[in-house]
């Protein structure tokens, strides 16, 4: 087994995982496993290991990418239990022609967006999310 080719295996999988954890997107994930998985066949040829690196990270994708996006997607009842939450708008901000509102939800704020005009202390209810934002509506 040729360990200098080993470690440079181990060191693009650890490349790969860096970047994954910079985007977080399952973006490159697959490929740390395919480098990871091709590590043990360090004494075979460049071009052998290549095509081990590319079917392993294939086979990654393929078998781990539904389970691994429902997962990172977070349960669905989480996103329910947030809308229809009574918050209290704590500040109001112009960006623009656009009014940013300040919320806090479970301990945390929030950026959040509405239709309607609200003011500092009004009480509203979070319709849903959308991005990293909430959507606030004024059911009077």
């Amino acid at each position: 087994m040729n360990i200098d080719i080993m470690w440079i295996w181990f060191g693009v999988g650890i490349f790969f995982i860096i970047i994954e954890l910079l985007n977080y997107g399952l973006i490159s994930i697959w490929f740390a496993v395919g480098a990871f998985c091709t590590m043990p066949f360090s004494n075979l040829s460049s071009s052998t290991q290549f095509y081990i690196f590319t079917i392993a990270s294939l086979l990654s994708l393929i078998l781990m990418r539904k389970g691994a996006l429902n997962y990172l997607k977070g349960n669905q009842q989480e996103l329910d239990r947030v809308s229809q939450s009574k918050v209290k708008i704590e500040s109001v901000q112009s960006r623009g022609v656009e009014k940013i509102y300040t919320v806090k939800l479970d301990g945390k704020y929030w950026e959040a967006i509405s239709d309607e005009a609200l003011q500092v202390g009004d009480i509203v209810f979070v319709e849903k999310i959308r991005g990293n934002k909430l959507i606030l509506k004024n059911k009077k």
